[in-house]
């Protein structure tokens, strides 16, 4: 990272792809305002095919004109590219782990930064059996980091390749591996998908390499510069409007769990991107071109590593329940401070570094001591803090500022994210004498490899014996199964009887340990889960809920859904302005103030 080493570009710049990473990225942003553009997402696969086009051209232009390629100088360059935004991110993340986050997200926290470091971040989510369409139900600072982390896998094996193939071959070889690759990625992805596990092919480097090859293939015939006569030129612009208002139509209804995605969408969309990179590579002679080129999307384009990298952090932290803001100030907020970071961090630290290497020492000493920093501050930061604690079998209990006093009444929570948010919201009453144990498990349904361990539920209660213990599966609406290639969700015959069936079960076997068992209504979401379609499951839900209660004698029903949605209509709001839920699921802590007072006193009765 020396300043000798500094490469300057053997590929001429391209405003219009800074204007078309900026778009890029607005369609990522807007996904994670809360699903704003509910196909948002589809801005990844846009950056994928514009990381492989502008990287292999490097590549053969680096060839091309000195006949061998330094793998070596290219690997720098990326690092010099990618690592010290991140490595700036790691203390941020270690503050938020030490100061901000609950006690149940540490460990996940801890192992999400070790993997972005690795940049197998994709691979831990897969392995982990993190769904990343709940994003918005447990939010991690990191839960973005899966892209960057097929990318950097891309830069060190594709070079690689290539480097192969150029010894013996041209460049039409390199076209020939970029397509027989993608074909693999593409096969991979119709034999490993499945519609109840979606998160494994779209977080899957196997699987989402087809958009990055892609790309990788158009640039073997179409160097960057390359312009075509105007002719040819227009014809392509009437092709790149179309293929743009397509892609806008995607971006605007494309669920991330439609199967068709997962049969041709994503590649029909990287194909629309390739149409789309031909037309900026015109230049001034096309018209596209010269709408991607408006200035304020170059700009966004060019900071959009870092925007990228700090957005979802900042969305985390600047939660509602923290600047008592929401809907449009709220992101307005998020968007402003995100872009202030991303601009600090491209001026000061990224472009330097850039150009010119590390500013003193050695690098080779100096990357790897701060990768060994930023380790070292995320791990000591996130193990548990002392008193801290969303396990049980606290023998003592008491509120901030008072000594601790023995455990009067404790009550445990089962079910899923909703049910430690629900939890969250009983513990922020900070009644004296008053412990809450977690359970919920993000993304637990009652089916499959996912299921919640209802073994475990009986355990925890036979061993501890709480005064009360509540099941709440708020986000059971999200979940289904696959029969014979068809998703069967809430309101189908068979997922009902087999959800009322297995909450039976559980009811059955924390009864058996003996205590008070309450089993809770799901109220309605809103915001953007408030679709009719989900509205309707839950009504499904609530009959199995309310069933289930029925055939357990000594189980109780706490009808959460008409306290909070009477007659159908939700209250959203306190009397005080407060959102009472955020992402029109989970329970924030001082929003759900008084309806955790309401389930305290339902529950003491």
């Amino acid at each position: 990272m020396s300043s000798s080493a500094v490469h300057r570009s053997r590929i001429p710049h391209i405003a219009a792809l800074d204007g078309l990473r900026g778009i890029a990225l607005l369609g990522v942003l807007f996904f994670h305002a809360n699903g704003a553009l509910p196909g948002g997402y589809l801005g990844v696969d846009l950056f994928f095919v514009l990381s492989g086009f502008l990287i292999t051209s490097l590549l053969l232009a680096e060839h091309r004109d000195t006949g061998r390629i330094a793998l070596s100088s290219f690997w720098a360059r990326r690092a010099r590219r990618l690592f010290p935004a991140l490595l700036s991110l790691m203390p941020t993340v270690a503050i938020y782990g030490r100061y901000f986050a609950k006690a149940d997200e540490l460990k996940v926290l801890r192992a999400q930064a070790l993997a972005t470091l690795a940049y197998v971040a994709n691979w831990h989510a897969i392995f982990d059996h993190r769904s990343y369409w709940q994003l918005f139900l447990a939010p991690s600072p990191l839960e973005h980091t899966w892209s960057l982390s097929i990318e950097e896998q891309f830069y060190v094996i594709w070079p690689l390749l290539v480097v192969l193939v150029l010894r013996r071959r041209t460049s039409r070889s390199v076209l020939a591996v970029s397509l027989a690759l993608s074909a693999l990625s593409m096969a991979a992805m119709v034999l490993l998908f499945k519609p109840e596990n979606t998160s494994r092919v779209y977080l899957g480097t196997d699987t989402r390499m087809t958009g990055i090859l892609f790309g990788a293939a158009l640039a073997t015939v179409l160097p960057p510069g390359r312009t075509f006569q105007a002719s040819a030129v227009r014809r392509l612009d009437t092709l790149g409007f179309a293929v743009a208002f397509g892609l806008g139509v995607a971006w605007w209804k494309l669920d991330g769990s439609d199967p068709f995605l997962y049969k041709g969408g994503f590649w029909l969309t990287e194909l629309g991107a390739l149409v789309l990179i031909v037309c900026a590579s015109q230049g001034q002679h096309s018209l596209l071109a010269r709408a991607l080129s408006w200035r304020p999307l170059r700009l966004l384009g060019t900071i959009s590593y870092g925007v990228y990298l700090w957005h979802w952090p900042v969305n985390v932290f600047l939660s509602s329940e923290r600047v008592h803001l929401h809907s449009f100030l709220l992101h307005a907020l998020r968007f402003t401070v995100t872009f202030a970071i991303a601009s600090a961090s491209y001026r000061f630290l990224e472009r330097p570094i850039r150009r010119h290497g590390v500013p003193f020492g050695r690098p080779q000493y100096i990357v790897p001591a701060a990768v060994a920093l930023s380790i070292f501050l995320v791990v000591r930061a996130t193990y548990a803090r002392q008193g801290d604690t969303s396990s049980p079998l606290p023998l003592l209990d008491g509120t901030p500022g008072s000594a601790p006093e023995l455990v009067r009444y404790r009550v445990m929570m089962f079910g899923d994210s909703t049910a430690n948010s629900l939890g969250w919201g009983l513990r922020g009453l900070q009644k004296k004498g008053v412990a809450i144990d977690l359970f919920g498990k993000d993304g637990c349904t009652l089916f499959g490899k996912a299921a919640c361990d209802g073994a475990n539920w009986a355990k925890h209660v036979r061993e501890v014996r709480p005064n009360a213990s509540l099941v709440y599966l708020g986000g059971a609406f999200m979940h289904g199964f696959n029969v014979a290639g068809e998703w069967h969700t809430a309101c189908d015959a068979d997922w009902d009887s087999r959800f009322q069936s297995a909450l039976t079960v559980r009811l059955r076997d924390l009864a058996a340990e003996g205590g008070p068992v309450f089993v809770v209504t799901v109220p309605y979401p809103v915001g953007s889960w408030g679709e009719a379609k989900y509205r309707t499951q839950v009504g499904c839900i609530n009959v199995s809920v309310r069933a289930a209660a029925a055939a357990v004698s000594a189980v109780q029903l706490l009808d959460l859904s008409e306290r909070l949605c009477p007659k159908g209509v939700c209250e959203e709001e306190t009397a005080r302005g407060e959102v009472i839920r955020p992402d029109g699921v989970h329970f924030s802590l001082e929003g759900a103030n008084s309806l955790s007072r309401w389930v305290f006193e339902q529950i003491q009765r």
